[in-house]
């Protein structure tokens, strides 16, 4: 957990105490539950059923949905005035897991996906996309949400509204 948070930290650029939430600590639970896992209230809460169906290397994948998971505590989710869209939550803390190489293998190629918020791995690749555009992208987004969200965010970082954005990265992944 705590190499998950120092790789937040970096990743999303908050090097001094005031870019971070206030976050005295994180707890881990296993729990008899449906699901694989979930984030509430500085908590951390992992299926048992999940645990014991890893086929594989069990610290990889886990790991991966550690770091997942930690996106979810420390990342801003615009809470304070308009929420940011599901999707694009669950995208940045899959981004997280991209950049630390626990991306599994079944996720969905660059370019697949329905729509830029569609959530986990399909947003995750496109904000991989976007932050090729401009690098350090998704955590200027991301300190952007610190109190509210607005999909202008795009057209302030990137000079696009999300959609053209959107159209651009499927159109570069078109055979």
């Amino acid at each position: 957990m705590a190499q998950a948070t120092i790789f937040f930290w970096g990743l999303f650029q908050q090097y001094a105490e005031a870019d971070r939430k206030a976050v005295p600590r994180v707890s881990l639970f296993v729990d008899d539950m449906e699901g694989i896992a979930y984030a509430s209230n500085n908590e951390i809460h992992v299926g048992d059923d999940y645990i014991k169906g890893i086929k594989g290397d069990i610290k990889w994948d886990f790991n991966g949905v550690l770091y997942h998971e930690m996106a979810h505590i420390w990342q801003w989710d615009g809470s304070a005035g308009t929420k940011a869209p599901g999707g694009l939550i669950e995208g940045i803390a899959d981004f997280m897991r991209l950049k630390a190489n626990y991306a599994p293998s079944n996720w969905v190629k660059p370019g697949q996906g329905d729509r830029w918020d569609q959530g986990y791995d399909v947003t995750a690749r496109f904000l991989d996309y976007c932050n090729g555009l401009r690098k350090g992208f998704v955590a200027e987004l991301n300190k952007k949400m610190r109190a509210t969200y607005s999909d202008n965010f795009f057209v302030e970082l990137l000079g696009k509204p999300v959609d053209e954005l959107w159209r651009d990265y499927k159109a570069m992944f078109r055979n």
